[in-house]
């Protein structure tokens, strides 16, 4: 899918979000929902505040946190579990259909397309449930906090 049909899909559900629930569609919510379309990747409140304000747009913290609970409820985006307490997002149509390997210590992320397991879980019937798609969150150690940890016992070996 190109990004300006992305964008203007992502657009569309706000907008009815909103007019189902008459609430209104403002300047600031539409500012931070083009931040959010033009992420690459997955992003915090706070990396929203910086681009927002990069771009001379004033928002309060609590405007961007709320605004995010709205287009999470739209289904524009996904709260995303993380192991270093900061809350993350990503759009949510990016994450079809993707595993995710989270570092316990460092709290890195890593996104990988496994093929094999996507065939298994489209096949799998779930009772009263339509799977549309799915985020699997791995956790464990990275290469790097890994390693770190063997040159430490290694350290305190000699």
């Amino acid at each position: 899918m190109n990004e300006e049909k992305r964008k203007s899909e992502a657009e569309s559900r706000l907008r009815q979000y909103l007019s189902e629930r008459h609430l209104r569609c403002t300047p600031e919510r539409l500012a931070i929902l083009g931040v959010v379309m033009d992420a690459r990747g997955p992003f915090t409140p706070a990396d929203l505040l910086t681009e927002l304000s990069g771009r001379d747009f004033r928002l309060s913290q609590a405007t961007v946190y709320n605004t995010l609970k709205l287009l999470e409820a739209a289904s524009v985006v996904r709260h995303r579990p993380s192991s270093g307490g900061v809350e993350t997002y990503e759009c949510a149509s990016r994450v079809d259909e993707h595993l995710t390997l989270v570092c316990s210590r460092c709290g890195r992320t890593r996104e990988l397309r496994d093929a094999e397991l996507t065939k298994l879980l489209k096949l799998r019937r779930y009772p009263s449930f339509v799977m549309s798609g799915f985020d699997l969150y791995i956790h464990g150690l990275c290469s790097r906090c890994r390693g770190v940890g063997r040159a430490r016992r290694t350290a305190k070996e000699k």
